[in-house]
């Protein structure tokens, strides 16, 4: 009898672990992101940021403002409002884009520009962003650096 309790025990001690201190590194759902932009269309260059929330690696979505700085009498020519991302395979260090931009042209003008962007990692938080879209009909080419911001500390 007290070597079945003993065998049965022995079983038992088998499946019983104990209490680890480890404690996995927990990454947040959200963090966000800054990158100055550069964007060309043929009405020329257009420079600007971006501030935007990044939920797990794989939807984005933000404020985007850009603005013409030259010296002619035509005034400033501004592109203010949200976009829109999904990365497609967000765990490597080149991720693939499609964006949707919807805001306004000076203010007036609703604009939708469609645009797939590639994403390269260069560090743990800054990464390289370049892109081709289309506006009214013509391309529109993207270029930017992004900042996630770590707030979890």
């Amino acid at each position: 009898m007290k070597t079945v309790i003993i065998l049965v025990l022995s079983l038992i001690c088998l499946e019983a672990t104990s209490q680890s201190l480890y404690k996995r590194a927990k990454t947040p759902n959200y963090t966000l992101e800054v990158s100055p932009s550069a964007n060309r269309t043929i009405y020329g260059w257009k420079y600007g940021v971006r501030l935007g929330v990044d939920y797990k690696s794989r939807i984005k979505a933000g404020y985007t403002r850009l603005e013409s700085f030259d010296n002619s009498e035509k005034g400033q020519k501004t592109f203010s409002g949200t976009y829109f991302q999904y990365a497609l395979n967000p765990k490597s260090k080149f991720t693939l884009l499609p964006s949707l931009k919807v805001g306004l042209y000076d203010g007036r003008f609703l604009a939708i520009q469609p645009t797939i962007e590639g994403s390269f990692i260069m560090k743990e938080n800054l990464s390289v962003n370049a892109g081709i879209g289309k506006v009214d009909g013509f391309a529109s080419f993207d270029f930017g650096l992004k900042w996630k911001l770590d707030l979890s500390r």
